[in-house]
C-alpha cells in the first residue's frame, strides 16, 4: 500500500491559478459595475439642466476643433494607403474601375470612424485624465465638494457633451479629406481620373454607408469622455498617480472603441440590410 500510495499521481490544480481567475473575474465585474454607475450619474446631469453653455463651448474648441488637424492628416493617408493596397489587387485581375466603390465603403463604414476615433480619443482621454486627475490629487474637487459646486456637472457633462458633438462633425469632414487622399492616389498610381473616380463612386455607395459610420462616432466620443472623466475622477497617488491613470484610460479608450465597434456593426447591418 505504501508503495502504491508513494507511486500514485495527484491531479491538483494549483490554488494560486484559480484564485488568480477568481479575483480577476471580480475585479472585472466590480470595476464596470462601478464605471457604470459613474456613467450613469454623468448622463443624467448631461441630460438635465443647468447646461454650463462656456465651459460646453470651450471644451468643443479644446477637445473637438484642436483635435481636427491630427484627424484629418490620419484620414487623408488612410485613404491613401487603402486605395494604394486594393488598387494593386484589383489591377492584377483587370477590375481597377470597383477600386473607388470598395475604398468609399471602406472608409465610411469602418476605417475613418475607427481610426479617427482611436486617434482622437487617445488624445482626448489622456488631456481629460490627466487634467481631472491633477484637480483630485491636489484636492480641488473636494474644495468643489465643500463649495457645494457639483464637480461631475462642472467638470464631466459638459467634456462629455462636447466629445459626443464634436466627434461625428470631425468624422464627417474626415471622410471627405479621405475620399480626396484616396482619389490623388488613384489618379497618380492607377491611372483613374477624378471624374471617374467620383462617378464610379455613386454607383457603388450609399448615403447610408456614411450615416453608419457618422452613428458610430456617436457612441466614440461619449465613451471617450466617459472614461477620461472616470479615470480622472479616480486618480490616486500624487503625480504618479496622475501618470498610471492617464495610461489606464487610453488603454480602456481603445479596448471599448474596438469592442462597440464591433457590436455597432452587428447592429447596423442588421438594421439597415446593407452588405
Amino acid at each position: 500500500m505504501g508503495a502504491m500510495k508513494q507511486g500514485a499521481i495527484s491531479i491538483n490544480l494549483p490554488e494560486s491559478i484559480l484564485a488568480r481567475i477568481g479575483k480577476g473575474s471580480v475585479d472585472f465585474v466590480a470595476f464596470h459595475g462601478v464605471y457604470a454607475r459613474f456613467a450613469w450619474q454623468v448622463l443624467k446631469r448631461v441630460f438635465s439642466p443647468p447646461w454650463r453653455w462656456k465651459i460646453i463651448t470651450e471644451q468643443c474648441v479644446t477637445i473637438g476643433i484642436r483635435s481636427l488637424p491630427v484627424a484629418a492628416l490620419t484620414s487623408i493617408f488612410v485613404g491613401m494607403v487603402m486605395v494604394l493596397q486594393t488598387g494593386v489587387q484589383l489591377v492584377k485581375f483587370g477590375s481597377k474601375n470597383y477600386v473607388p466603390g470598395i475604398t468609399f465603403i471602406a472608409l465610411t463604414r469602418e476605417m475613418v470612424p475607427a481610426f479617427c476615433s482611436m486617434v482622437i480619443g487617445a488624445r482626448v482621454a489622456a488631456s481629460i485624465t490627466a487634467e481631472i486627475g491633477t484637480m483630485r490629487v491636489t484636492e480641488q474637487i473636494d474644495a468643489m465638494d465643500l463649495l457645494n459646486v457639483d464637480p461631475m456637472r462642472y467638470l464631466c457633462a459638459p467634456r462629455v457633451i462636447a466629445m459626443t458633438l464634436m466627434l461625428p462633425m470631425i468624422s464627417g469632414l474626415c471622410i471627405f479629406t479621405g475620399y480626396l487622399g484616396g482619389m490623388l492616389v488613384a489618379n497618380a498610381a492607377i491611372g483613374i481620373e477624378p471624374l471617374a473616380y467620383y462617378t464610379t463612386t455613386l454607383k457603388f455607395g450609399h448615403l447610408t454607408d456614411v450615416y453608419g459610420g457618422i452613428f458610430k462616432t456617436i457612441w466614440f466620443g461619449l465613451l471617450i469622455a466617459m472614461t477620461g472623466c472616470y479615470y480622472g475622477f479616480n486618480t490616486q497617488g500624487g503625480a504618479a498617480g496622475v501618470g498610471r491613470a492617464t495610461t489606464q484610460s487610453v488603454v480602456q479608450t481603445m479596448i471599448l472603441i474596438l469592442t462597440f465597434d464591433y457590436i455597432l456593426t452587428t447592429i447596423i447591418l442588421a438594421v439597415t440590410g446593407l452588405d
